[in-house]
């Protein structure tokens, strides 16, 4: 019986294998790291053969302790918003651009120029810029001529691994629609906002659902992974996608906060967000039909970091622990302290990259233990701002957490007074990403029955119930904090030009 299955998360800094079985439980994992190549401030790539590398080793390890003539399938996660040229025998060209690549400015300019900034985040999902694979790909066509002269087609990182396992070119919805080129709402490549880019919609790969099987493994690929040939690899998703999968987001009104270095709130829909302000974005959903509203901001674990670390006057940061027991010493709105955790600008609610952090209301009072509440007041009232946006287009009363900064009584409770939701803990934390993918992968193979197996792979143990008496209380200090930003919005442009 085929009941193992192999899940990759592709990161930025390396990759992770994970193997799980037909009733959930992950059997094993390692990972195989991998670099970065950073230069004039804008520069990131990385090599796709390290992928590949990483791919095989770690395939490897975790099936060496199993029969894999049990194994049913082969399923990705990985890194979204890349650009990667390969020609018509699937070699890579040059080094993939990266999501945090920023080179493509021009680029990202004169698509806005032909096309309207709201034109394209109506058709995309997505506000326009260089983040996003087809201003990279217009980059290349400027700058790299003979590359994109070979250019059959342009990938993501998953689907490289993809095509490298079963030799075809595919995509599917969630990583497309991280590229600035695919609508949306007709599930396909936009043909007017490619063209409009002077590049031929032809290099854009074909479109499948997450779930869909692509191909079988190559003799060749078998060789090097270990994965025995014929094995069924699925389309996979981007890691948002998987995240959101994993972190049992997977019908419509279930809704999820993401907690480490940077975080993000995410819901499931059956339609595009309507946000006039543009303050959120939206996926197209792994499963498909369904999409992925979300807000994201750069600096929320990496705030308590800082902090703690600028107390400590050290490269030590506090435990988390210790920093919620500061936090509990305090009181709700932490003396009257605001802290805005802009300390890399800010994309949701703001996308304002002269945004600045500060801490605002302090006097000879103020402690450490307001200041660290205050500090994480500010983290959850800045991911407020973009769940706002979602509660106004679905009712949903509960929101679940995920990822290593979720930890923490009195951070979990912070949060669920702000945002006036029961928060619900799912027993493990840091694995939603290849358990989605794992998902999406076992979904597709008949391995699973249907997306709801997440909820037995990784069940809820614990729910908090916000504090009615603080609801009015957080919404009067949750608008005095929008107000603070926009009141502070000039001078922080003007910071950024002195």
């Amino acid at each position: 019986m085929k009941r193992y299955i192999l899940a990759h998360d592709l990161g930025t800094s390396g990759n992770k294998a994970t193997l799980f079985d037909d009733s959930g439980k992950m059997i094993s994992s390692c990972t195989e790291g991998y670099d970065t190549y950073y230069s004039d401030g804008k520069m990131a790539e990385q090599n796709p053969e390290d992928w590949w590398q990483s791919v095989c080793i770690s395939s490897r390890k975790v099936l060496s302790g199993i029969n894999t003539d049990e194994l049913a399938v082969v399923s990705f996660s990985g890194q979204m918003m890349a650009c990667l040229c390969v020609d018509k025998k699937g070699r890579a060209l040059k080094n993939a651009l990266i999501y945090s690549d920023q080179r493509s400015e021009a680029q990202a300019a004169t698509l806005i120029e032909k096309n309207g900034f709201e034109n394209i985040f109506r058709i995309t999902g997505h506000r326009p810029s260089s983040s996003y694979s087809l201003t990279k790909l217009m980059w290349i066509r400027d700058n790299a001529q003979e590359v994109f002269k070979d250019t059959f087609k342009m990938l993501q990182a998953k689907d490289y691994m993809n095509l490298k396992l079963t030799g075809q070119f595919v995509t599917d919805y969630n990583d497309a629609s991280g590229t600035n080129a695919f609508d949306l709402k007709e599930l396909d490549w936009s043909t007017g906002i490619i063209e409009s880019a002077g590049i031929d919609p032809a290099l854009f790969p074909k479109t499948v659902s997450s779930d869909s099987i692509i191909g079988t493994v190559t003799t060749e690929a078998s060789a090097a992974t270990g994965i025995p040939e014929g094995t069924p690899v699925a389309a996979g998703a981007g890691d948002g996608g998987c995240a959101t999968v994993g972190a049992g987001s997977y019908d419509i009104g279930q809704a999820y906060c993401y907690m480490g270095s940077s975080s993000w709130v995410s819901i499931t829909s059956d339609r595009v967000l309507a946000d006039d302000e543009m303050k959120t974005f939206t996926w197209a959903h792994p499963i498909k039909g369904l999409y992925q509203p979300c807000g994201t901001m750069q600096t929320a674990g990496s705030s308590l970091n800082w902090f703690s670390k600028l107390m400590q006057g050290n490269t030590e940061a506090e435990s988390l622990e210790e920093l919620n027991e500061l936090a509990d010493a305090s009181i709700p709105g932490a003396g009257g302290l605001f802290f805005l955790p802009y300390l890399l600008g800010e994309r949701s609610p703001w996308w304002d990259s002269d945004a600045r952090g500060c801490f605002i209301g302090l006097d000879l009072s103020s402690e450490k233990k307001d200041m660290t509440r205050a500090v994480i007041e500010g983290i959850a009232m800045n991911l407020n701002e973009s769940l706002r946006i979602m509660k106004a287009g679905s009712n949903f009363k509960s929101i679940k957490f995920i990822g290593g900064g979720a930890n923490g009584r009195v951070l979990r409770q912070i949060f669920a007074d702000i945002f006036g939701l029961t928060i619900e803990i799912p027993r493990l934390l840091s694995e939603a990403t290849s358990m989605g993918a794992a998902v999406i992968g076992g979904v597709g193979a008949g391995v699973y029955p249907g997306f709801e197996i997440v909820e037995k792979m990784n069940p809820v143990i614990e729910s908090i119930q916000p504090d009615p008496e603080l609801g009015d209380f957080y919404k009067d200090h949750s608008d005095i904090f929008v107000e603070l930003y926009h009141d502070l919005k000039s001078s922080f442009g003007r910071i950024s030009r002195s």
